[in-house]
């Protein structure tokens, strides 16, 4: 074992200025050999303070052996050199100068002690400070990557619905511009076939031919192919159609489509159809009657109804 030292240059001078007992520069410093050998060292039992000093001892090996590891090595210095000194007082008793050199030793060696254990403060607050501070950046650089994070998810939903919003509008502009086509090629097909029809009126009612199924002007924009593509829709819609006859009203038109299509008046027509298709342009003549007629009590009908109301 080391011989017990001052760790300071000032306190290992206070030392030698007590002077060296010849015991304690080989004295171990082991804590359960020091109380031994102070026991060993000190035979005379009759002085008034051994007890005391015993007493002492055994008190300050006890707050040794309790000492925490974590105190550090300036404590645990501290404490073994009270030992020390209690074992150069048990020489006798302390003379005025031996007494103010023991308490010079104690001041000096707790101002030490004080100025170690600010030191080691020190560096545990700035320890402290230091952990605070790296778990502050910590958190700011995972605040930052989260907002990073969700700046970069609020800019794909962005984009998402920017690009939903476009589709959206490209669909839609797409088709309302393929309506408006369709409604343009219907207007079309619907004045091109009113042309038609008129031209193929006037054809059949100054031409002496043959007249077959699909010669016949019928009132639709297709021309039908057979007498069920004749309906009242097709033959309404290719009537009251706002694309030709402008100046007529709805009763006017289905007037002068009576006068047409009435079965009597149609028979001079009938007689020059090719037999065979004889029976299927009587009974397409049949459904156009019935279906003006029908026209006709309606608009009656309702213009009563106006006319009531106003």
């Amino acid at each position: 074992m080391a011989t017990l030292r001052p760790s300071s240059p000032s306190t290992y001078h206070l030392q030698r200025s007590m002077g060296s007992h010849p015991s304690t520069s080989t004295a171990p410093m082991g804590r359960k050999s020091s109380v031994s050998t102070l026991n060993a060292h000190h035979s005379v039992r009759d002085m008034p303070w051994q007890h005391m000093t015993q007493t002492y001892t055994w008190v300050v090996e006890q707050e040794i052996q309790k000492q925490d590891r974590r105190t550090g090595k300036a404590e645990q210095w501290v404490l073994e050199q009270q030992i020390f000194l209690t074992t150069e007082s048990n020489v006798g008793p302390l003379s005025g100068h031996g007494e103010r050199v023991h308490r010079r030793v104690w001041d000096e060696m707790a101002y030490v002690y004080e100025v170690e254990a600010d030191q080691w403060m020190k560096q545990q607050e700035r320890a402290r400070r230091m952990a605070a501070e790296r778990e502050k950046a910590k958190t700011r650089i995972v605040q930052e990557e989260l907002r990073r994070v969700e700046a970069r998810i609020r800019q794909k939903r962005e984009d998402e619905k920017r690009r939903f919003v476009e589709e959206r509008t490209r669909m839609y502009t797409s088709m309302r511009e393929r309506e408006r086509r369709e409604r343009e090629r219907a207007d079309k097909a619907t004045a091109d076939a009113w042309e038609r029809y008129e031209a193929r009126w006037v054809d059949l009612l100054t031409s002496t031919e043959t007249a077959t199924f699909s010669t016949i002007p019928w009132p639709t924009v297709t021309p039908p192919k057979t007498v069920e593509d004749i309906t009242s829709s097709a033959i309404e819609s290719f009537l009251f159609s706002p694309l030709h006859s402008s100046g007529l009203s709805r009763k006017d038109r289905i007037r002068s489509a009576q006068l047409r299509w009435h079965p009597d008046r149609f028979q001079r027509v009938l007689r020059r159809v090719k037999e065979e298709d004889r029976g299927t342009v009587e009974e397409g003549v049949g459904i156009i009657a019935r279906c003006l007629n029908d026209s006709m009590s309606r608009e009656k009908t309702s213009r009563r109804v106006r006319g009531f109301r106003f």
